[in-house]
């Protein structure tokens, strides 16, 4: 996630696959869970910009970001909900895959994982329903919505 995580409560990721329908996750340096690649919104920017903006920052990966799988309203631990968007970011071709540069300061790995291979203790609790309904609103070609303000 971004520099301004106090501030903003929007963060925006992506569901980027490789060719076997495996999806990309990343390793930041500063919590103990998998991520999908993605972060913050800076001010006045729109969920989609944010999410094109933390790949190429994350991944040096510049996609055309796809359309919105999933927009979840989730309360944190210090009790105001954050709303997290998350769209398709497309299929990454073995050529593409090598243009991968991550983010030093934020990533220490990233790596494509089979959707059934995710446990627990890949991937945070809050994030299971979402990772979930962002692969299956990409197999139904539908949006899906979780939560409410």
């Amino acid at each position: 996630m971004g520099h301004n995580e106090g501030r903003s409560r929007v963060s925006a990721g992506a569901v980027i696959r490789d060719e076997h329908g495996r999806v990309l996750i990343v390793d930041p340096v500063y919590k103990p869970y998998w991520n999908l690649p993605g972060g913050a919104a800076e001010e006045n920017e729109v969920p989609r910009e944010t999410c094109r903006r933390e790949v190429l920052e994350e991944l040096n990966l510049d996609l055309d970001i796809g359309r919105l799988l999933v927009h979840a309203t989730i309360a944190v631990a210090d009790g105001a909900p954050r709303d997290y968007f998350i769209f398709d970011g497309g299929v990454l071709s073995a050529r593409r895959q090598q243009d991968i540069r991550l983010q030093q300061s934020e990533l220490g790995a990233f790596r494509f994982a089979a959707p059934g291979d995710l446990t627990d203790k890949d991937i945070a609790p809050f994030a299971r329903q979402m990772w979930d309904s962002a692969l299956l609103a990409l197999s139904e070609s539908r949006t899906i919505r979780i939560g409410e303000r």
